[in-house]
């Protein structure tokens, strides 16, 4: 398989995971009760709402590296925009968790920040 078909398959998978994980968000906000098993219902809430965001970013974020890039993006470069939307998805998770519990402020939010930035230059590091 060439270049150019991996990367339309990987941006297909993206494509079909976002749609999938909006549809399923949609669904369950529809339908599930959450009065029933709360906590069961946040989990499934979050993961929908995790997979749609981080799939749906990741996919902005190779646009904006094809133009950075001038067209020659290469596998690697998709692998770091799915990774990097992952924790920046991590981070929003993180905050609206923080909110809930009454425990954000701006201390908090760079303690989750930072060894999230950490993270993301070891895997950099260790690409290179």
């Amino acid at each position: 398989m060439n270049r150019n078909t991996t990367i339309r398959l990987y941006l297909l998978t993206l494509t079909i995971i976002c749609l999938t994980s909006l549809l399923s968000m949609a669904l369950l906000l529809k339908y599930m009760n959450p009065e029933n098993n709360i906590s069961v219902s946040y989990i499934t809430i979050w993961v929908a709402f995790f997979l749609a965001i981080s799939s749906f970013l990741s996919l902005i974020i190779y646009f904006f590296k094809k133009i950075y890039y001038r067209w020659e993006i290469y596998l690697s470069t998709l692998n770091s925009c799915l990774r990097q939307w992952i924790f920046i998805t991590w981070y929003i998770v993180g905050l609206i968790i923080f909110n809930k519990i009454w425990v954000l402020n701006y201390t908090t939010s760079l303690l989750l920040l930072v060894p999230l930035m950490f993270i993301e230059v070891l895997f950099q590091a260790i690409s290179n």
